[in-house]
């Protein structure tokens, strides 16, 4: 897909994770905001709130949307995460069918800018921005990051999702962003390491991307206020008093 980003405004979303309240709230404040594109990097359905809902909502934008390693667990049939086992009785055939054609990475703008949903060289599970070795995430050392870059090519900027931090950091000449994640401010993992990603607060996440005139990238990182009551005792009904409490503060 070729779009002329000489200029362009790039509204980036990732990690909805089937929380719809949020993704409204997202699509609001993104139509006063104009982009040219938007842009969703995955981890898109698969959550303790309303798998379907999100999925006929982010189906319906249109827009070019990237595969996240739940997308591939939902193919393969791994009940491993508890957020995949709910959504999957949950999304219908075509559902399941529109996932099944995502790509798991997208080049634009004659390659300048690459799309992912971890890192372009270590996949959906990579974190390209954070180190989790200590428990909680840093930002990883410059030397680090670039070699998760490899597999970017030319591109001057890389999008990434799957830590649901909010980052915009440069590695010589390309801008790497992480708008955030639109409906889960924290989460505890296993992988790499057993460790906690925390924001800080309930606040749904996202980012605008804008090429200036010259070529420099800029990125507005956005926090939207919403119904984290409502989508947190959605989460309680559904059976996940965690997400229910990360919903509701961002924290684990």
């Amino acid at each position: 897909m070729d779009w002329d980003c000489r200029t362009m405004r790039i509204a980036v979303l990732a990690d909805t994770h089937g929380n719809l309240v949020a993704l409204e709230a997202i699509l609001a404040d993104l139509r006063t905001q104009a982009p040219d594109l938007i842009i969703n990097l995955g981890d898109l359905f698969t959550g303790p709130f309303d798998p379907a809902g999100s999925a006929d909502v982010q189906i319906g934008l249109g827009c070019p949307t990237l595969a996240g390693n739940h997308e591939r667990n939902l193919l393969e049939g791994d009940d491993t995460s508890k957020s995949v086992a709910f959504a999957r009785p949950l999304l219908s055939s075509t559902h399941m069918a529109w996932i099944s054609q995502l790509p798991v990475t997208l080049r634009l703008a004659s390659d300048d800018v690459f799309a992912c949903h971890g890192s372009p060289a270590g996949g959906d599970l990579d974190y390209l921005l954070e180190d989790v070795s200590s428990g909680r995430p840093v930002l990883a050392a410059d030397d680090a990051i670039r070699s998760r870059l490899a597999g970017a090519g030319p591109a001057s900027l890389v999008l990434c999702g799957h830590t649901h931090m909010q980052r915009v950091v440069q590695v010589g000449h390309v801008t790497v962003v992480n708008p955030g994640s639109v409906g889960m401010p924290a989460y505890t993992d296993d992988r790499p390491i057993p460790h906690a990603i925390e924001t800080g607060s309930p606040h749904a996440r996202y980012a605008v991307v804008t090429r200036k005139m010259g070529g420099a990238w800029s990125a507005d990182l956005r926090s939207v206020a919403y119904d984290w009551d409502r989508a947190a005792q959605q989460a309680r009904v559904n059976g996940s008093s965690s997400v229910a409490r990360w919903t509701l503060t961002g924290r684990v």
